[in-house]
């Protein structure tokens, strides 16, 4: 009995072994009672996190800080799992759109508050308002926020703002005797304030010093002529979007002034990288974007720098700015499940802007802005008001074309080969030619 009650556990201890290195019955080589064990556990989901792809189109520091902010992320919510792919910023959005087209879009993806116009009428974005329910708008700082939303839905989780502002050598202004009390500096209000400053500068600073160290073609005397424009109240396009609205008056004058400073030799022509010339401390001045903040930290052994908001040369205070959004493109198979944790991304990296406002740019939060974590990082927080006053481009899918026509003939003016009266009647007419086909 006893040999027999042996053989029947040795015979039970084989069948085990047997059936644990899949040798049982079924064509898989997997007895059926474990495979229908692992379809049930894969398909509840349990042991597998949910897998969002994510396409950013960051470049320097922005990609490493997001980067470092995805794999927070990621410890923070195992049950999620976040790939972020990078990709050059002149393809990204052809890439981006070419995928959303194709059925192969990521579940979400960085997008530019001014690229949502051309972005949102394809049908290609999901509507923030059905997937992230639970989602506080009021969180967010309305200014930022009011740019993402199209006839009434809220097509984009904001962010940031990156705008321009104004960057100051301490040094070299306070060896000047044109800082104050505060380290601010000592400019009367106004445009003609402005100008005498800058002409300060250029008395009393070292000749080899630029009062104006600011690149002088491209982007940003098209970012500066919006600004000083909008702080006149100035519009782009008619109210129905249909025509040029912006050879006028009011729009001279900011062009005027422009093309006024570099005759006056206050802002020296053909300059190609302004932010190269301040951080290598010859720049008085640079009217750049906020992410030149952490470019111009890794100089601070040798540049003392500061910044503050765009100053209110005109009517009103603004500022030329763009934001990063955050969107969730249409699946060709749509997983609630997976749309509704790309939701949750998104609000995670939006709660935590402090950690991105490390590249410089301003939160899209408003608690944010105003956290601790915040106000202790330097000089960010004495430029965060123009996040209130940032003039956004208007939401037309023509603003990338438009600007494209306004850029090259701005930059005939900075370089003399145009009247402000010339470019912007040559502006006009393309602008309106582009608008009627």
């Amino acid at each position: 009995m006893k040999k027999l009650s042996g053989l029947l556990a040795s015979m039970l201890i084989t069948a085990s072994f047997l059936t644990a290195c899949g040798t049982g019955s079924g064509t898989s080589g997997t007895p059926q009672n474990e495979s229908a064990g692992k379809q049930e556990q894969a398909g509840s989901g349990a042991s597998e996190p949910i897998k969002l792809n994510y396409w950013v189109p960051f470049s320097g520091g922005d990609g490493d800080f997001m980067k470092e902010m995805v794999n927070k992320f990621n410890q923070e919510n195992p049950d999620t799992n976040v790939q972020i792919l990078n990709l050059k910023n002149e393809e990204y959005y052809t890439k981006l759109s070419t995928a959303m087209v194709s059925g192969q879009a990521p579940d979400v993806a960085i997008a530019h508050t001014s690229k949502l116009a051309e972005l949102v009428p394809t049908g290609n974005l999901e509507v923030m308002d059905t997937i992230a329910t639970d989602l506080d708008w009021s969180s967010f700082n309305p200014n930022i926020l009011q740019a993402t939303v199209f006839d009434g839905k809220h097509m984009a989780i904001p962010l940031d703002t990156h705008a321009e502002i104004m960057f100051y050598n301490k040094k070299i202004l306070g060896d000047a005797g044109l800082l104050d009390a505060d380290g601010k500096p000592k400019m009367e209000p106004g445009a003609e304030g402005f100008v005498n400053f800058l002409r300060e500068i250029k008395a009393k600073a070292p000749a080899d010093v630029m009062p104006l160290a600011t690149t002088s073609k491209g982007n940003q005397p098209y970012w500066l002529w919006w600004t000083l424009y909008s702080q006149m109240g100035g519009q782009l396009l008619t109210e129905d979007g249909k025509k040029a609205d912006f050879n006028n008056e009011k729009s001279k004058q900011a062009l005027q002034f422009l093309a006024d400073l570099v005759n006056e030799d206050l802002w020296p022509k053909n300059i190609k990288n302004g932010g190269e010339i301040f951080a290598a401390g010859k720049g008085a001045i640079s009217l750049n974007g906020v992410w030149s903040t952490g470019t111009f930290e890794k100089n601070k052994d040798t540049l003392d720098f500061a910044a503050i908001s765009f100053p209110q040369l005109y009517d009103q205070p603004a500022a030329w700015g763009d934001s990063h959004t955050l969107v969730i493109p249409v699946q060709k198979n749509k997983d609630e499940k997976k749309a509704a944790a790309a939701a949750k991304f998104a609000n995670w990296l939006a709660d935590h802007g402090a950690m991105w406002a490390k590249a410089g740019h301003v939160p899209s939060k408003i608690t944010v802005a105003e956290s601790q974590e915040f106000k202790s990082l330097p000089y960010r927080s004495d430029y965060a008001e123009v996040a209130n006053v940032v003039a956004f481009l208007p939401n037309s899918d023509k603003v990338g074309p438009i600007k494209e026509i306004l850029v090259p003939n701005f930059d005939k003016l900075m370089t003399g080969q145009a009247t402000v009266d010339q470019v912007l009647a040559d502006a006009e007419k393309q602008v309106n030619e582009l608008l009627a086909k």
